[in-house]
């Protein structure tokens, strides 16, 4: 007797699992595993089946005391067996993203550097301003006391590098361009390059903000006065350059807006300071006749009339002399040169790309291949076999490794797939130009070794492929 006419058997009796069985035939599940196995039941358990048919048909049961439970628990023998099983395609998933990976790092995705410059922002007060208004409010003018208020502010420097003002000004600077091999403005670099352009200038600035909008990043702090002005581009001659340029501009167009602001301010002390003088020179004329007409005071009214001119008087001088001193800041501060922030770290030519990180992004691709294979190993073991009793067990897991592993170097699809991907990216790596070349001109020592062992995994591949391949036809 096989063990599926042993399962029918039981199955018809309300038996299913194999626990189930183990209690009725009074052995241990294990036992049962093994004939399951084996597919082949022993002799002595053949008997008892013999005996239990006669006595079933004489009670009409199974002598079974214990009611029986369904087991849909799935073992951890079951997982390493379904691995084993499919080692081929579990390691073959991570080799071909971990090749993927690293030749789109390496060769084909565009290198990123990034240039930065840190500049010390000013705190929250408005300087010489706030003085001024106090006097304004004095008259009844509204003025805000910090810089938050002009466009000379630093809160706003992110706007204003993205503003179409600041565009204008920085896209007609002109930069040096490996790519194109010659001197050109930012925004041809941007949008069209050393050919003749299709489209109008402000269809181009405009595509070319959008551009220059993702390589220029300005990050505020706000628990620091410190901020980090960072440009990535493609080039690291560039990327240094332009933050300079961009450091540069928007220093300049700092000063602009902060020069029209003290403009401003110091038109307006000039008109009330007018206004103050003449209200000054008709106080005194008042007191002035006042005086004139009362020689003699001796009442009490006289003397609180004269107290109330003088009084006066002294008000509109202070307010005259403060504006004057005012005023004289203002002509200070206006012919200032001084920008409202300093710069701490100047830009630098960055060494490597920043968006490069070959090591963190092979091994990603690995675990990530790692756990895509074993997905799709488990879902090629479902198609093939779904029913988990049917599994083979932890026995046969060394086995398996042992085949599998085998089969990793002999099966020709595999060789064929890693030959495929070697030949695709042969050029890559062959047509790469190190920086530090030593070897035919072009390799360095690193890269010489990578092009050695790449060559003779290649020829590996191919030789086992074809090899194989003979030997099955």
């Amino acid at each position: 007797m096989n063990f599926s006419e042993l399962e029918k058997l039981m199955s018809s009796r309300g038996v299913n699992t194999l626990a189930e069985i183990a209690r009725v035939l009074e052995t241990t599940p294990q036992a049962v595993s093994n004939w399951k196995s084996r597919d082949q039941v022993p002799f002595h358990i053949i008997s008892k089946l013999n005996q239990l048919k006669v006595g079933a048909s004489q009670s009409g049961a199974l002598p079974h005391s214990s009611p029986t439970f369904e087991e849909n628990t799935i073992a951890l023998s079951d997982i390493l067996v379904t691995m084993a099983e499919q080692l081929k395609i579990i390691l073959l998933v991570p080799i071909i993203t971990v090749f993927l990976t690293f030749t789109y790092v390496q060769f084909i995705k565009q290198p990123q550097y990034e240039s930065w410059s840190s500049v010390l922002l000013p705190g929250g007060n408005g300087g010489n301003l706030s003085g001024l208004a106090g006097i304004a409010s004095q008259f009844g003018v509204s003025m805000s006391t910090g810089i938050q208020a002009d466009l000379s502010s630093p809160s706003l420097f992110p706007e204003l590098l993205r503003s179409r003002t600041f565009a204008d000004k920085i896209f007609e600077k002109k930069f040096y361009n490996e790519q194109y091999g010659e001197v050109l403005s930012l925004l041809a670099i941007l949008t069209y390059g050393d050919e003749r352009p299709q489209v109008g200038r402000d269809t181009l600035v405009t595509r070319a903000m959008g551009i220059f909008g993702s390589m220029v990043e300005f990050d505020q702090d706000p628990t620091s006065n410190f901020s980090i002005l960072k440009i990535t581009a493609p080039e690291p001659v560039f990327a240094k350059e332009l933050a300079e340029v961009v450091l540069a501009e928007l220093e300049a167009l700092n000063r602009y807006y902060k020069s029209l602001t003290v403009t401003k301010t110091k038109s307006f002390i000039e008109n009330r300071t007018i206004s103050v003088k003449a209200d000054l020179e008709a106080s005194e004329q008042r007191l002035k006749e006042f005086n004139e007409q009362n020689r003699q005071i001796f009442s009490p009214a006289l003397q609180l009339g004269r107290d109330r001119l003088t009084r006066d008087v002294e008000v509109q001088k202070n307010v005259y002399l403060t504006l004057k001193q005012q005023l004289e800041l203002s002509k200070i501060e206006e012919v200032q040169e001084a920008s409202i922030f300093s710069v701490l770290d100047y830009p630098e030519i960055p060494l490597f790309p920043s968006n490069k990180n070959l090591v963190s992004n092979v091994l990603l691709s690995g675990f990530l291949g790692i756990g895509l294979g074993i997905f799709f190993g488990f879902i090629r073991s479902y198609l093939y076999n779904s029913d988990m009793d049917e599994r083979r067990k932890l026995r046969r897991v060394r086995n398996f490794i042992k085949k599998k592993s085998k089969d990793v170097i002999v099966d020709r699809r595999i060789s064929g797939i890693i030959s495929i991907l070697l030949l695709i990216g042969l050029p890559y790596y062959l047509g790469h130009k190190s920086q530090n070349a030593v070897f035919f001109g072009m390799y360095s020592p690193k890269f010489m070794l990578v092009n050695t062992i790449y060559v003779l995994t290649l020829i590996f591949s191919v030789g086992t492929f074809i090899y194989f391949s003979r030997k099955k036809s």
